[in-house]
């Protein structure tokens, strides 16, 4: 948004301690930080806890300080949304997913009696909840199927599809940067959650062991316990946890195909247009690549019988010149950053 002459005041929660990063100040003009009010006295607040633990009266005397628009980045952020000193504010709420059924799934993908409980709490308060969007004066959706959802149940509020922004750049077939020359197949995500534990568990147990040998590698933050041990049970794979950027860039990159699965389809999964924009071939399931328009770019396989049959077809077949051509062409018609920056500056500009 600083590209676009717009002056950004950045006001952000602190996570799990990390503080203020300079990097922020790529982004924004002024950065201020709060700390989250986790622990017991949130968790029993008949306020979603991912709600409850961002709020700040320190961050409404702030947002007092000038009579901008306010973006709200997602919905665990809209705490002081019906705030009466703020009744006057354009208030533009980016939606990432619809929270309730995003917590209803993870509810179902976990194994831990504690989570399950915590989705579960989650899940109902956010269906209490989730009417605050009322007093919203936009709502930016992710997906169309957000945007239908949200629609739907807030007639009143203007709903437009905004969607997501990623740090991904066009790949191309640069001798100094080989698309899917590697001679492995790589799965890649955030290591620690349930969603991604079930798929990774899945691929071990019913996928990888008839991919002729293969060489697999499972990358991403805080790979859990279940995926270590299962990978030393497990022929040709390797764990490659906590990942650089620049390490991640360049296994997706140079993988001869990346394989993305989910079994709860909401919002849209970022590390799917981060392949799209950086790797070669892609072999992804149906609710993975529900409502974001790709499935055309996609070898899709939804099977494990399916996605055996894509690895083993692509492990020696680099994807072409015109293949990448075709996918940044309709990657660029949906997901163009410039493009899509205007949706919110329209609103944040007046017009």
């Amino acid at each position: 948004m600083k590209e676009n002459n717009i002056y950004v005041i950045l006001h952000c929660f602190e996570y799990n301690g990390r503080g203020m990063e300079e990097e922020l100040y790529d982004i924004a003009d002024e950065v201020y930080m709060y700390p989250r009010k986790t622990g017991l006295k949130s968790f029993i607040s008949h306020k979603p806890y991912i709600v409850k633990s961002r709020t700040s009266s320190e961050l409404v005397r702030n947002l007092l300080k000038d009579n901008a628009p306010i973006l709200f980045e997602g919905l665990h952020t809209t705490a002081i949304l019906t705030s009466p000193e703020l009744k006057d504010r354009l208030k533009i709420v980016r939606t990432h997913n619809v929270e309730t059924e995003y917590f209803k799934q993870l509810y179902f993908a976990s194994k831990s009696l504690y989570k399950r409980l915590y989705y579960l709490t989650e899940h109902l308060k956010l269906k209490f909840y989730e009417p605050i969007l009322k007093h919203a004066d936009v709502i930016m959706a992710i997906t169309e199927k957000d945007k239908d959802f949200f629609a739907g149940r807030h007639p009143q509020v203007k709903t437009e599809l905004m969607p997501c922004f990623h740090n991904g750049s066009l790949p191309s077939m640069k001798k100094e940067e080989p698309i899917g020359r590697g001679n492995y197949i790589l799965y890649n995500g955030n290591l620690s959650i349930e969603e991604n534990i079930k798929a990774v568990m899945f691929l071990m147990e019913k996928v990888i062991p008839f991919t002729n040998g293969a060489k697999w590698i499972i990358a991403g933050r805080e790979p859990h316990n279940d995926i270590i041990n299962a990978a030393k049970m497990t022929d040709n794979v390797d764990v490659c946890p906590n990942p650089t950027s620049e390490e991640m860039d360049k296994l997706i990159r140079e993988a001869a195909s990346n394989v993305l699965i989910t079994f709860q389809s909401t919002g849209i999964k970022l590390k799917l247009l981060g392949t799209l924009f950086k790797g070669g071939h892609c072999i992804a399931n149906k609710k993975m690549l529900d409502s974001t328009g790709l499935s055309d770019l996609c070898i899709v396989a939804d099977t494990p019988t399916e996605i055996i049959n894509a690895v083993n077809k692509t492990i020696g077949k680099a994807i072409t010149e015109e293949e990448l051509s075709n996918r940044n062409e309709r990657l660029l018609s949906l997901y163009d950053n410039n493009k899509n920056i205007q949706i919110l500056c329209k609103y944040i500009a007046g017009k």
